[in-house]
């Protein structure tokens, strides 16, 4: 099996470093939403166990106590084979960007590093690398 070019490699690494980033801002209401849920699970179930419940009549706020920690533990519940899918979808993607960095880096320097992307960043003889110079734009005085 012949190897992939350089070219392609790059351009499959970009594909997935872009996948990344939508999953990521996708996944992270998916986590938002769980700790939520589990945190109003917990402080319901900790008020339950922890304060005694009437023996009477129930009032309206340990109702809807009771109910909110009920649908929140019911989403939990629900949210966490989805969570479970969403971590190992994004373990294998950063293997897969893994895989394939040492490759782009192999081929040249990172991309943003190079002197058409970046065009005041350039190498000088004693300085640093990435060392910022200002130039006089021609016909612009100073």
């Amino acid at each position: 099996m012949l190897e992939a070019s350089p070219r392609w490699n790059r351009q499959r690494l970009a594909v997935l470093e872009a996948v990344e980033f939508d999953l990521n801002r996708m996944f992270s209401v998916l986590y938002f939403s769980s700790v939520v849920c589990a945190a109003v699970y917990m402080a319901g179930w900790l008020r339950f166990n922890l304060l005694d419940l009437p023996v009477g009549p129930v009032s309206f706020h340990t109702a809807i106590t009771l109910g909110l920690t009920a649908v929140a533990g019911l989403l939990f519940a629900l949210l966490l084979p989805t969570i479970v899918v969403a971590a190992g979808i994004e373990r294998k993607l950063q293997r897969r960007i893994r895989r394939l960095e040492p490759k782009a880096q192999v081929t040249g320097s990172h991309r943003l590093l190079t002197a058409h992307v970046l065009p005041n960043v350039q190498r000088s003889t004693g300085g640093t690398l990435g060392q910022e110079h200002s130039y006089p734009q021609p016909g612009c005085r100073p």
